[in-house]
């Protein structure tokens, strides 16, 4: 992501004095009025230019007021082969602030990897803010789910990430969605899952949440079931506590909210 945020503000100080100056890029105007309603500018890096690195060139289009809206930048064959994608998409707002980037996959990376797309967004500040990875069918097939959205805080560490199913995998497992919690170490600290009505209808359980220490082990599952089933056995939640071995200890049940009994 580094590399990328410093190409931006290169070439966001480009714009300020770009008027026909000579420089180490080439520069031409390839279209006079975009969607935008101004000029779509390609720049072509050199190959000894070391402030842009792994870029090849890229096409930047400005809205009437000669603001940055968007740029699509094209790597060389030796990044893209070690990264994956050959294009990366950034948008603007009207201060000149990075919003969002989409990244796109070659074949081989995606057919390797499973990955099609990925899409990160920032706030305010510039700031990683959120990043969606959409999956090929085949690793749906595989892994169950074909979106992935992890969230970060104001130190850009992932906080939670949420996982979205195949109608497949939700025919076969019951299971929607998964909803990951990661604590200030980036460890996964809660996971909650989420499932259909057919499932809880079988199982008693619409929802589950899995609670893990600071080694990432399971310290205690709790499950929350249906009104239907709370009324035939008298209970709507119950916690099974487990040790380090991960053997179940004790298994408390709850009434709207009460302790009825312990096993």
């Amino acid at each position: 992501m580094k590399p990328l945020r410093s190409a931006v503000f290169l070439l966001l100080g480009l714009f300020v004095f770009y008027c026909g100056t000579t420089l180490a890029e080439e520069q031409k105007v390839i279209s006079e009025k975009n969607e935008y309603g101004g000029k779509t500018i390609e720049t072509t890096y050199a190959q000894d230019d070391e402030r842009y690195g792994n870029l090849q060139k890229s096409i930047s289009y400005l809205d009437s007021d000669q603001k940055i809206i968007k740029v699509e930048y094209y790597y060389k064959d030796r990044y893209v082969k070690n990264q994956g994608y050959y294009e990366a998409t950034t948008y603007f707002d009207s201060n000149r602030k990075m919003t969002r980037i989409e990244y796109f996959f070659t074949d081989a990376y995606t057919l390797e990897k499973g990955l099609e797309k990925k899409i990160t967004y920032f706030d305010s500040d510039e700031r990683l803010a959120r990043e969606e990875r959409f999956y090929t069918n085949k690793f749906a097939g595989e892994q169950g789910y074909d979106k992935k959205i992890a969230y970060f805080n104001s130190n850009e560490k992932v906080i939670r990430i949420e996982y979205f199913y195949t109608d497949t995998s939700v025919n076969k497992y019951g299971c929607s969605k998964v909803v990951s919690y990661l604590d200030s170490d980036e460890k996964l600290a809660r996971e909650e899952r989420f499932y259909t009505d057919k499932f809880a209808g079988e199982q008693g359980y619409n929802r589950k949440i899995t609670y893990f220490d600071s080694d990432e082990k399971i310290t205690r599952i709790e499950y929350f079931y249906t009104k239907i089933f709370a009324y035939a056995n008298g209970f709507d939640r119950a916690v099974a506590y487990l040790d380090n071995n991960g053997q179940l200890t004790k298994v408390e049940y709850y009434l709207n909210d009460k302790l009825t009994r312990t096993n």
